[in-house]
């Protein structure tokens, strides 16, 4: 096709290509190629586009062209290009009849959802408005690979219900794109803190409850065959994991921006720092017991699925997934401040995980490295007390313009200096908080169990497989919710 195709698609085609890799042809001359294609794709598609032809050739190019954008750091120039490609969708399902050819529909839903993705990645915070169009079809997805049989008969096997969830399977390219339209909204909501706006978040109007509230009905709708307790990545050779590219891609993007979400919902630093600028919200001792231990949890799915694809050796190129892994990894960023001995090695060992990916993700997705930087200052920071004060403490302070750095997903342009802060006027210059996992007192039955048991239960569900790896056998599962 690309052969055939209008000279600024190819154009377009090109000088993204061009941000990624490289040629011998271009010798000496990559830089003056990829200018040149950019400037001569640039100049007919936006002439194009300004006429109002809503042709997908055109869509295409806008879309290949803000994705080259964005890989060069430049996000006002990104945006304009697919903020021209979204006008145009809309200009096409306005006033021009659907084609009935079915090539053509394909392509039509394949540009809709390129368009819907690259907003809802990149500029979550613009484009909230814009609400999904139920009459354009998801791309076809690819079946999972065979299930990989549960030994029920080990001893301490997982014991799950698998009487719930859905019967009918929508394919896994589905599930993708509808949590990361999620994930726009969740994206969205922690910037609105950020910049000032409080909450109650445990009445059922918030905007909290009703993400929860989304994500748990986006759950519900997962079919069991995309559950981990049956494709088990971490029971294949890196060879398997790598033929089907096409499925685990997306499955990835599916399972870990569910609970990154969720992590981030429930993020500490937002229930016991941001939202305290109400200052007259009692703050419920129960709802905050169960929103650490749900960040904890979901943060330690994260970082397990960080770990399941590093050990496959398995590259993430997803730059959702960085930034998602960039914001998540502020919990363990905390946590490596808990009392529990465990919990914070593990937190520790997580956060590791998310620098390393961090580091790979951003050679090829500059727009990563700011977040890797922000991750090694607040490091350094944490660092820098613990040697100044000579022990560990759970009472930490830090600048939260540092910790929203990283925890906000808005991605800022490059040109912005990283240490303009966004947050509104007035806001602390410093903030201090006491990193504990218990607001309720826990069960004595409890305490004692744990001392006399060899394994520790709430270690192992919230902080992922390492620990568990050390006791349980590799083919088991380290954890799992009933319908995940």
């Amino acid at each position: 096709m690309l052969p055939v195709a209008a000279g600024y698609l190819r154009y377009s085609f090109l000088t993204l290509m061009l941000e990624f890799t490289s040629h011998s042809y271009y010798s000496s001359k990559h830089e003056e190629a990829s200018t040149f294609y950019r400037h001569s794709a640039e100049a007919a598609t936006q002439q194009l586009a300004g006429q109002g032809k809503p042709t997908a050739e055109i869509m295409q190019a806008l879309c290949m062209l803000a994705l080259r954008n964005i890989a060069a750091g430049d996000l006002p120039r990104a945006w304009m290009s697919v903020g021209a490609a979204a006008r145009l969708s809309t200009v096409g399902r306005l006033w021009h009849p659907k084609t009935t050819n079915t090539r053509e529909q394909d392509t039509d839903n394949r540009c809709y959802w390129s368009i819907r993705m690259i907003e809802s990645i990149f500029f979550p915070h613009i484009s909230r408005e814009l609400n999904p169009d139920h009459t354009y079809k998801h791309p076809p997805s690819v079946e999972p690979p065979p299930p990989i049989p549960r030994d029920s008969d080990q001893i301490n096997a997982p014991d799950f219900d698998d009487t719930g969830g859905t019967s009918r399977d929508v394919g896994i390219n589905t599930h993708a794109t509808g949590i990361i339209s999620i994930w726009s909204q969740v994206a969205s909501y922690i910037h609105d803190i950020r910049m000032g706006e409080v909450q109650v978040p445990w009445l059922p109007e918030s905007t909290y409850s009703k993400l929860n509230l989304s994500l748990l009905e986006y759950e519900a709708q997962l079919h069991r065959k995309h559950l981990m307790r049956n494709l088990f990545p971490f029971k294949r050779s890196p060879e398997d994991v790598k033929a089907c590219r096409q499925y685990w891609n997306p499955w990835l993007t599916t399972h870990l921006i569910l609970h990154a979400s969720l992590a981030l919902l429930n993020h500490p630093f937002i229930h016991l720092v941001a939202l305290r600028r109400n200052r007259g919200m009692s703050q419920s001792r129960l709802f905050l017991q169960q929103v650490v231990d749900q960040a904890i949890f979901h943060s330690g799915w994260v970082f397990w699925l960080v770990g399941i694809f590093e050990d496959l050796s398995v590259d993430i190129s997803n730059p959702l997934v960085g930034l998602a892994v960039a914001s998540t990894s502020t919990i363990p960023w905390l946590y490596q401040f808990v009392r529990n001995a465990k919990l914070a090695r593990k937190a520790s060992q997580n956060l590791s995980k998310g620098q390393r990916l961090l580091e790979r993700m951003s050679n090829t997705w500059p727009c990563l490295v700011r977040k890797l930087e922000s991750l090694k200052e607040l490091q350094a920071l944490a660092m820098g007390t613990q040697l100044e004060t000579g022990t560990t403490s759970t009472m930490i302070e830090f600048p939260p313009s540092m910790i929203w750095e990283l925890l906000d997903p808005i991605i800022q342009p490059c040109e912005l200096p990283s240490n303009v802060d966004n947050a509104p006027v007035g806001s602390a210059t410093r903030v201090s908080i006491h990193v504990t996992t218990d607001f309720l007192h826990p069960l004595e039955d409890d305490q004692e169990e744990s001392a006399m048991s060899p394994l520790d239960w709430e270690d192992s569900l919230m902080f992922g497989n390492d620990f568990l790896q050390d006791i349980y056998p590799t083919a088991l599962v380290p954890f799992d919710l009933n319908h995940l």
